[in-house]
């Protein structure tokens, strides 16, 4: 009796294995299509808010100078906040991502921000402006970062590394969004009157930019919650509603009809939970020894000049720019142009100026436009280049065109090598592809998550500096600016030359 009812147990769960089957072939079998490709574009829209809100500053500050009152030292210290957030918050909020969840981290993170910038439009000085954009930028680091994993975790495998491209490109040109609503919201001429302050067009195009973050958010609040972080939780059948669901969306066929009825859960079982400051240390102190402390030290190293230009000199450009380009500058150079316009305001009552130029605008978009066609096909070729080969061209190319800045008087060569200076996002992956062959598995995102950490620092101290010296020395900024970006492109002949002839490397430019 006893031993026909184990026989019978046995069959039972013989069949319930039956269709069991492993995560990744249960996305196979749910196929991809225009719901995955929707959740995809809603994913992206986050990335483009993480773009346009640090971005938007090199807009907004200039044109709210006159009604904040803002030196450019303040200047330089708010364009430098996004970056600040993002070093200060990265491992918090991917402590919370890989505990919490990754779709209602997402979305509180970007309803937050989003809704602090907003009500930053509304600040009527530059200290209570200055406060709403710090904790904003406090949340900025899981909408930038978070979307990459989630794309990843909701499509098959073959089609994950042409999908992240896709979206990559789409991020580049996401770009453009910045100086194009600039051009159609700060050219307007109105002023509200609110007694504590006037509501002008920057405070308007302050809510358009941190309205992105909240359209996001209200997006992704219709769809599920990424399949493979509710496996590693333990929380099976809500895992195969979800993949029932992409399989009736993709196929329009009945949920009923998905064969599989069982996943696999080996590999997928929660594991025991540990603190965050213990996660923080069994995972950050071999990267402080050797072997793999000098490796650490030069990626973080050449990072730092990357983001220092990438983020901190670029975002005075428009400013430059139309500074540059609306002056007296014939036979002149563009330091020369500044410190003429700087002599001429001193010799009276300076009368504050935020209008920007129209040609600013039409420079800034081509530029980011011509910048993104050059990454993606630049992008599609590092197999044929090499790694170190591209690091070190871009490295070097750009700074000699920072140089460059101080020896040219023509307006259209100062606008090229000026508005050129994003192309160095095409160091960020190569530098990345290192780190996957330099660090173990089990270091290796903990090497890239806080390599890229400290190289934002740079993108800190390099808002800062150009705000400080670009009146006072400008042409001892671009000089070292290009000199340091020339030191990181000798740097980088120290890396180790591939291991492995054929390396697949994505190229992933992040602000």
């Amino acid at each position: 009796m006893s031993s026909s009812k184990i026989d019978t147990a046995s069959e039972n769960v013989h069949k319930s294995n039956e269709h069991a089957a492993s995560l990744e072939h249960a996305f196979n079998v749910a196929g991809v299509g225009w719901y995955n490709i929707k959740y995809c574009m809603v994913l992206a829209l986050f990335l483009i808010s993480a773009i346009v809100e640090p971005l938007g500053y090199s807009y907004v500050l200039p044109a709210a100078k006159c009604d904040l009152k803002m030196t450019d030292a303040q200047r330089g210290f708010l364009s430098s906040v996004p970056f600040i957030g993002i070093v200060l918050s990265s491992f918090p909020w991917g402590y919370l991502v890989d505990t919490k969840g990754r779709k209602m981290t997402v979305i509180c993170s970007s309803l937050v921000g989003g809704g602090l910038s907003i009500i930053s439009a509304f600040m009527p000085d530059f200290s209570s402006f200055t406060v709403c954009k710090v904790f904003a930028s406090l949340c900025i680091a899981c909408p930038s970062s978070v979307p990459y994993t989630f794309i990843g975790e909701i499509l098959p495998l073959k089609y994950r590394d042409v999908t992240l491209s896709i979206i990559n490109a789409m991020q580049i040109l996401g770009s453009v969004l910045v100086p194009l609503l600039a051009w159609a919201i700060l050219p307007l001429d109105f002023s509200v009157d609110f007694g504590a302050y006037n509501f002008r067009p920057w405070r308007l195009l302050t809510i358009i930019y941190g309205s992105t973050f909240l359209i996001s958010a209200m997006l992704l609040l219709c769809g599920p919650e990424s399949p493979k972080f509710l496996l590693s939780q333990g929380r099976h059948d809500e895992t195969l509603e979800i993949l029932k669901m992409i399989y009736s969306k993709n196929t329009g066929k009945s949920c009923d009809e998905y064969p599989i009825k069982q996943l696999h859960m080996e590999g997928c079982v929660k594991k025991e939970k540990i603190g965050f400051f213990t996660s923080l240390k069994v995972q950050s102190v071999p990267l402080l020894r050797a072997p793999y402390l000098k490796w650490m030290s030069l990626n973080s190293f050449i990072f730092i000049g990357i983001f220092a230009t990438l983020n901190g000199l670029y975002v005075w450009l428009p400013d430059v720019l139309n500074r540059v380009l609306t002056g007296d500058g014939e036979g002149l150079t563009a330091c020369e142009v500044i410190a003429q316009r700087l002599n001429k305001t001193g010799s009276h009552v300076a009368i504050c100026n935020d209008r920007i130029d129209t040609i600013t605008y039409i420079i800034n978009c081509i530029a980011n436009v011509s910048c993104a066609l050059i990454a993606i096909v630049v992008s599609s070729t590092v197999k044929i280049i090499g790694k170190k080969k591209l690091l070190t061209a871009v490295l070097t190319l750009v700074g000699v065109f920072c140089i460059m800045i101080n020896i040219v008087t023509q307006d259209i060569l100062f606008a090229i090598f000026l508005s050129a200076i994003p192309i160095i996002g095409l160091a960020i992956g190569p530098v990345n592809a290192y780190a996957v062959e330099i660090f173990p598995t089990h270091l290796r995102g903990m090497a890239v998550s806080l390599s890229m950490m400290i190289g934002r620092c740079g993108s800190i101290v390099g808002a800062n500096v150009a705000g400080l010296l670009l009146n006072a020395a400008c042409t001892a900024t671009f000089y070292m600016f290009g000199g340091f970006l020339i030191l990181c492109a000798l740097s980088s002949f120290l890396l180790p030359n591939s291991k492995r002839d054929e390396v697949k490397t994505e190229i992933i430019t992040r602000l």
